[in-house]
């Protein structure tokens, strides 16, 4: 039941100018370490996490979610910009958003990154507020066989969805499966693929392979350039740097309207799966990303489509609501950075669970007030930084990528101190390389990496407490919907497929 004396009380702490100044102060930093590829945007919460033990909680909570909101979203402008995600969760904007800039339009891109992710926040926020207690009384239903069909659906989606030609999807899908089996068997502790290499056994590191896999390759080709074409100073190219001085103008309401497919699925999907413990910001832009596309009619889509920008940024931000609420209802950190969010919580003395909001109401409703303050904030200062941005493209190229790949090196390293990372990183390079020379997605490898671990820990529970039986994945009713719409997505994938077949037959 609502309590209007609780709202009021928290009302009067959040809309105040000491509780104002830290969620900017967090919003400003979480941009700046977004917007740095390898400095993960936890990094920031961690190191302002002991400022829980001497500030109140609302100044406390305003600068984590203010950091946690403006790194999210931080990501993406180093993935529009150089075709290099800040963050992992903004891998999926770098195909849309770097083919944008490529074409001229990388300030229209920044510009859609921003409104998409602040839309597909505010929306998640409302839809945390107005249904943290249904939506999350269904998390706990999710067992490890639910879990392991949800898995295997996401991975369905973006192999089928992510390329015409589904036998690419599913060798890039089994580069990723095998990068993600590497290290400590997660039941029996015995070592898989390490090769003798001690520094393998932790596994294949996230962070280091997607900027590897991303920027590598890419860095590869501008230095080739600048030595090929030394008197270039454009960091796109002469051709594209002419289209960019004609095509100057930013983001019009028309076109960040017509995106509309993109910023509803993205919202709605990053929101759903956000909500579940697990997916995290990647997996949910991704699955988002591949959904959309079947739906889009932007025949530039995957190439350069501010759609596609849209969809991504939406899911990947819709998350931070989300994420909220197993969080408070159930206690239960959907990813990373919500478990430390959590740890601000319980030092602060607050006790997350069912009876959260009738312990705390105060506390929740604030919560509740600086997730929607924060995105105004984010809006304002990811607008002041756009046009900073969108002037780095006209940094000579011979001064610009040496400086990149020094940030990248330093990045990669400062994550975990460990200079075998940034031989991780070249590996990934190799790969990536290989990607683009023979055209294969990439969607299904990231995915693939992120899945794997989770599937395989779910599916070999489920066996476990089922004793060998397979038919535990269908016997409830949640497992046997994801599996039929598995089914369903399949078959549909195979009908278009063979109307696409027959129509280039009959012409």
């Amino acid at each position: 039941m609502f309590d209007m004396d609780a709202m009021r009380e928290a009302f009067f702490v959040v809309f105040a100018l000491d509780t104002a100044l830290y969620i900017m102060i967090g919003v400003i930093v979480g941009i700046s370490v977004g917007a740095i590829p390898g400095l993960a945007h936890s990094l920031p919460i961690a190191l302002v996490l002991p400022f829980s033990f001497v500030l109140p909680i609302h100044q406390t909570m305003g600068l984590l979610i203010g950091t946690y909101k403006g790194g999210t979203y931080g990501g993406s402008i180093t993935a529009i910009s150089f075709g290099t995600p800040g963050t992992s969760g903004a891998a999926a904007t770098v195909a849309d958003g770097y083919g944008l800039t490529k074409l001229g339009k990388g300030k229209k891109a920044l510009e859609m990154g921003l409104y998409a992710s602040v839309t597909g926040d505010t929306l998640s926020d409302l839809a945390l507020i107005f249904l943290v207690v249904p939506i999350g009384m269904m998390a706990p239903r999710f067992g490890p066989a639910e879990l392991s069909a949800l898995y295997f659906l996401a991975l369905s989606l973006v192999i089928v969805f992510s390329t015409e030609n589904p036998g690419k999807g599913i060798l890039a899908a089994g580069v990723g499966f095998f990068l993600a089996i590497i290290g400590r068997d997660i039941l029996t502790g015995g070592l898989r693929f390490t090769f003798g290499v001690r520094y393998l056994e932790a596994g294949f590191p996230l962070v280091p392979l997607l900027i590897g896999f991303f920027a590598v390759p890419e860095i590869i080709k501008k230095i080739k350039e600048v030595i090929e074409r030394p008197d270039d100073s454009g960091v796109i190219g002469e051709a594209a740097e002419k289209l960019l001085k004609l095509k100057e103008e930013g983001l019009t309401l028309k076109e960040f309207l017509a995106s509309w497919r993109g910023l509803g699925l993205g919202t709605i999907i990053g929101t759903l799966l956000g909500a579940l413990p697990g997916p995290g910001a990647t997996l949910c832009s991704y699955t988002a990303y591949s959904v959309t596309s079947q739906f889009s009619k932007d025949v530039n889509y995957g190439k350069g489509a501010l759609e596609g920008v849209a969809t991504a940024e939406a899911a990947n931000n819709a998350t931070c609501g989300a994420t909220f609420i197993p969080l408070l209802t159930f206690g239960i950190p959907g990813s990373s950075i919500a478990a430390l969010l959590m740890a601000a919580l319980i030092m602060q003395g607050i006790p997350l669970g069912p009876r959260v909001v009738v312990d705390h109401t105060v506390v929740v409703y604030t919560l509740f007030l600086l997730l929607l303050l924060a995105n105004p904030f984010n809006l304002l200062f990811g607008k002041i930084l756009i046009p900073v941005y969108s002037k780095l493209t006209r940094i000579p190229a011979a001064i610009l990528w040496p400086v990149i790949t020094l940030v990248l090196v330093i990045g990669t390293y400062a994550l975990n101190n460990r200079p075998f990372d940034i031989v991780i990183c070249l590996i990934a390079g190799v790969i990536g390389y290989f990607f683009k020379w023979f055209k294969l997605p990439d969607g299904p490898l990231v995915l693939s990496f992120l899945v794997t671990p989770l599937f395989e820990a779910n599916f070999r529970q489920a066996l476990t407490i089922s004793r060998g039986d397979f038919t535990y994945f269908f016997t409830s009713g949640i497992s046997q919907v994801l599996w039929i719409v598995t089914l369903a997505t399949i078959i549909l994938f195979v009908r278009k497929r063979r109307k696409t077949d027959a129509d280039i037959s009959g012409n």
